[in-house]
């Protein structure tokens, strides 16, 4: 098997005259596996080196070696028996750190809570029926800062310590690294202040997948989904997230983190039966409980119906993408829109908190999407224990039920396509009145 693998790489790099490319990083790739599949002796037959797993689940990161061209080992990889999927592990940043954008100083605690945004939320009205108490939210960003005051409280903890993750350092420590003059310095604590800004009532989880610069891989994204909703690697006990926030993206899909978010969301249905693997055996259960977790994803900044930002782009059953709108309204002019994206929160020029205790100014479809998040947490905070819902206690509520409440009691923006996130409506079951026009 070995030599045909290599003979089949040979083939194909001759065919396609890609060759080698100049000596550099080494290349990693993705590769999930079917039912009876061993990844030993695949990547040995390509060469290559097996260099991390997503738990026990069929999902491997495989390293090519330098130099090597990875067009024709991805070819040969899709064409070996067993192989699931292969693909590149495309890098994931912060949507503004593509648009070279950072927040600008000068807002205070004052600011904070009586800027425009919870006013177009109605927050005051919601949190008089609910402020999220009871609910976890894992904010997959650039870090928090644990020290500053208004997140003082704010955070899961565990034996007295945050319960947080770092999968770009590999430890236990989610905190902001870096300065002011990193492009994403600052973006997972203004991100975290949002949440904290909408839903005070919830606990956050800060679970570190990019670096200070606002980069990041979907690997990282991957292993930083599934600690959120299992930090203890045991099914059947409620300790992960109930929501997740992703002010995060790429314009490249990765089928990887289609199956990741099913599997965070609990939207186990999919057409090429890699659900039924039993190596998902853990996840299955986990889902049979209700202890999935709904994923909000800022649907990012191009400005465009046309750029797709992923993974919020694959409306996954359980995610939502969420643009952003303006103090008057109106979609803001830097938030994509499309087919793929019905809600939007606040987004321009709002203020949170930041590293070091301060407080910041940010524009961007990463400051809409944990409003959103947040909004949703007021909604979860709602329902009964154990998921159930006061009006039909014979079934349990979904990730897809609480953000279709979110869809559900939206109304209309004054300009653009995308509906308003009401979170007074939401949590009240009733209709929002809108945006007050010009």
């Amino acid at each position: 098997m070995h030599n045909t693998l290599r003979q089949m790489v040979l083939a194909i790099t001759l065919g396609s005259g890609l060759g080698l490319l100049q000596a550099g990083a080494a290349t990693l790739v993705v590769v999930e596996l079917n039912r009876g599949a061993s990844i030993g002796p695949i990547a040995a037959g390509l060469g290559l080196t097996v260099k991390d797993q997503l738990g026990r689940r069929p999902i491997h990161l495989l390293e090519i070696p330098t130099g090597t061209d990875p067009g024709p080992v991805l070819t040969a990889l899709r064409q070996t028996p067993g192989v699931l999927l292969a693909e590149d592990n495309v890098d994931s940043v912060s949507p503004e750190a593509t648009k070279n954008s950072q927040w600008a100083i000068g807002s205070d605690a004052g600011e904070y809570a009586e800027q425009w945004a919870p006013q177009a939320l109605r927050l005051p009205e919601a949190h008089a029926r609910s402020t999220g108490t009871g609910v976890r939210v894992a904010v997959l960003d650039t870090g928090v800062d644990l020290t500053h005051p208004a997140l003082a409280g704010r955070f899961a903890t565990v034996n007295g310590a945050v319960l947080g993750r770092d999968f770009v350092d590999g430890d236990n420590d989610p905190s902001e690294v870096g300065s002011r003059a990193d492009l994403g310095f600052g973006h997972g604590t203004h991100v975290a202040g949002l949440v904290a800004l909408a839903a005070p009532g919830a606990k956050l989880m800060p679970v570190r997948v990019l670096g200070p610069q606002g980069g990041g891989t979907a690997w990282a994204l991957a292993r930083g989904l599934l600690w959120a909703v299992d930090p203890d690697g045991q099914p059947g006990t409620d300790d992960g997230a109930h929501l997740i926030n992703l002010s995060l993206g790429s314009t490249q899909p990765t089928q990887m983190l289609v199956r990741v978010v099913g599997l965070v969301s609990c939207n186990l249905d999919d057409d090429d039966g890699g659900y039924d693997h039993p190596a998902y055996r853990a996840d299955r259960q986990r889902c049979a409980r209700n202890h999935g977790a709904a994923v909000v994803a800022a649907a990012g900044n191009g400005g465009s119906p046309d750029e797709l930002w992923y993974p919020a782009a694959e409306v996954v059953k359980g995610s939502r993408a969420i643009g952003a709108s303006t103090a008057l309204g109106t979609q803001a002019a830097f938030s994509n829109y499309g087919g793929w994206i019905k809600l939007a929160a606040p987004g321009d020029l709002i203020t949170s908190t930041v590293p070091g205790g301060g407080y910041g100014v940010w524009s961007g479809t990463s400051m809409a999407a944990p409003l959103a998040t947040g909004a949703a947490a007021l909604v979860m905070a709602t329902l009964p224990p154990g998921g159930q819902p006061r009006r039909a206690p014979q079934r349990q509520w979904l990730s897809e039920d609480v953000l279709k409440r979110l869809e559900d009691r939206s109304a209309p923006l004054c300009s653009g396509p995308l509906k308003a996130v009401d979170a007074a409506a939401a949590v009240t079951d009733t209709q929002a009145p809108g945006p007050a026009c010009p």
